[in-house]
Order: structure tokens, then sequence, then C-alpha cells
């Protein structure tokens, strides 16, 4: 895979130097999958698939254009099982040269997918994926790369759910399971599934008014899967979390250089403390040290509060672009990866 994508984008450079068309903002395959039905977008995507760690985790590039329609159809979290939620998010902003955002998922048994996500029209951005809602779960998601394209399609849809990412503007969005909060449908707005939220907010928001802007403009579905909240940090250094109870939009701003949720509504309580232990670890923690996390303490951080069905932990740095990522708990193993950020 990986010599036939670097041939055709050395050749399409070379074109473009040539004084040719444009080149394609993707490596053109040198094979033809249209008999698959694939564009060669969607088929340059499919060839970039690596396989990063055993557990599994992967990571993809996404060129093809998706359909907003399509959002309601895959984008609530999934939820098929009685393994309880246990997500941890926080944001550490004090230092301008290293916004920080950490993120546990805990959940069952998810193979990821570190998506690239490269819209005509957005930024790109990247997002952890759990495949097992694509159709690659359990041994399914074993060993994709020896496995023939036209096995690969239902990775095609990867984009509709992102359970946390980071854009090119330095935006960044975690959610996490929460109690139902009673929400009742408005007329006037569209509905979008919780997970199709991110994925606009991702493609579409450079600061979190943008993104709140965005959030708010839609009814946020949950059917099928748990009602969340979302924690969502950006560049600047501003951070809200936003939940849904009681028939109202909550939204937290805070008063700090920092910000944390777990699984409990905060709109339900009068005090977040000793509401949640993983909480009051987080907070305590980003108390004594005012928001200024590195990315190493962040990941101390995960480790701390990770449970028996953590499944992924990940920093973002929304200010270099930076990530790393952590699969199953394993801490000795974080693997390095970098989003080009925008001018």
């Amino acid at each position: 895979m990986k010599k036939r994508l670097l041939a055709a984008l050395v050749s399409a450079s070379i074109f473009a130097a040539c004084g040719g068309a444009e080149a394609p903002a993707f490596p053109v395959p040198d094979e033809d999958y249209s008999h698959l039905g694939l564009s060669d977008a969607e088929a340059a995507g499919l060839l970039s698939l690596e396989q990063i760690d055993d557990y599994p985790l992967y990571t993809m590039h996404h060129y093809a254009e998706y359909d907003y329609e399509e959002y309601d159809a895959l984008s609530a979290v999934p939820s098929e099982t009685a393994m309880p939620w246990g997500c941890s998010l926080f944001a550490a902003l004090s230092d301008s040269a290293s916004r920080i955002f950490g993120r546990n998922f805990d959940w069952e048994f998810s193979p990821a997918l570190l998506l690239f996500a490269h819209p005509g029209e957005g930024y790109t951005s990247v997002a952890m994926v759990d495949i097992a809602y694509l159709g690659f779960a359990g041994d399914l998601s074993q060993n994709l790369t020896a496995r023939p394209i036209e096995d690969l399609v239902g990775l095609l849809d990867a984009p509709y759910i992102p359970f946390d990412g980071l854009n090119e503007a330095g935006l960044v969005i975690g959610m996490a399971a929460v109690a139902p909060g009673n929400m009742p449908v408005d007329p006037e707005k569209e509905t979008i599934g919780s997970l199709g939220a991110i994925r606009v907010m991702l493609d579409k928001a450079a600061t979190v008014e943008e993104a709140l802007d965005i959030l708010l403009g839609y009814n946020i579905d949950f059917e099928g899967g748990p009602p969340v909240h979302y924690l969502i940090a950006d560049a600047t250094g501003d951070s809200v979390l936003v939940e849904y109870y009681d028939g109202q939009v909550h939204v937290f701003e805070s008063t700090t250089k920092w910000h944390q949720a777990t699984n409990f509504l905060r709109a339900a309580v009068d005090s977040p403390q000793g509401q949640c232990s993983r909480y009051d670890t987080i907070a305590a923690e980003l108390e004594a040290t005012q928001g200024d996390l590195d990315v190493d303490g962040a990941l101390q951080l995960l480790a701390t509060v990770a449970q028996g069905h953590t499944q992924w932990s990940v920093v973002y740095n929304a200010s270099s672009g930076q990530l790393k990522v952590v699969m199953g708990k394993d801490f000795d193993r974080v693997y390095p990866f970098s989003l080009e950020m925008a001018p």
C-alpha cells in the first residue's frame, strides 16, 4: 500500500510542477477501483490504513467528501451492553504555548482508528473512532491491513462517529456519557446525532464560541445510546462544558484556566465535589498545578484515573497540533502523532 501511495503522490507533484492541471489533494492510487464502487479519493483513504498497535490501533486518512445529512444514520453513541461508561476529560489551559486536553475513553473492548479527516471545505482534523461500530468488532478488527480493500469499505463511515478530536485551528472536543436530561425537541432546529455534532464542530469551528453556535443550532439525538455532555476547548484557552438537562441546554464556562468532566451532570448537582472520585482527583491536580500540565503530566493524570475498562487515553495539544495515544492502559507504550496547524 505505502509504495503505491508514495508513487502516486510523487507523480502528482511532478505533474503539477510541470504546469499540468491542479493535482488532487490526495495521493491518487495507481489502480482503478471503480469496479468496487470506489472513487479515487475513497480508495486513497482506504489504502492509507496503517496498523500502529496490536490492541489494535490504526491510522487512516479520509479524503472523500461526506454528506452531513448522513450524520443522523450513524452518529448516535452506540450502546449495546451493560458495560458502565466511565470516561474522564480535562482541559489544562494555563500555558498559551501548550493548551492540553486529556481524555480516557472507558467502555467495552474498542478497537480504535485515529482518523485524519481532510474535508473539501472545512478544517483538517484528527479524531479517535471505535471501529467496532463500523463492522470491525472483536476478531474482525485484527490485521485489517492484510485484507483486500473491498473488505475495508466500512471504514469510509469513520468520519461520522468521532468520539474525541482536534482540528487544525486548535479546537478540541470530547464527550462523556451522563444520565438522561429529558430534552424536548425544538421543531425550529435540525436534529443530529451526538457524535455527528462533534464532526460538524471539528469541520466548521475554530473556537469554542463558534462550536457553541453550531451545537446550540441543533437538537441532539441520543436515541440508541446514552446521553452525553461535551467538554470543548480551544487554542485561545477558552473552554466550556455543555449539558442537556431538565429541558434546557446548560453551558458551564470555566472561571479558571482549567476544566474537567466525568459521568455526572454538573447541572443536576449543587456542587461537583464528592460526585465522582475520578472527578475529584482531576480537580485536585488541576487546582494544584493551576491548570499548567505538560503532556507527560497529563498522561500521568489519565493513568491515575484509568479504570479496568479504559480503552484508550489521548492527550491533545491544542496549541501545537501534537497528540499522544495510549491503548488499553499500556502507559509504557505511548504513540506520538501530529496534526499540522493552520497559519
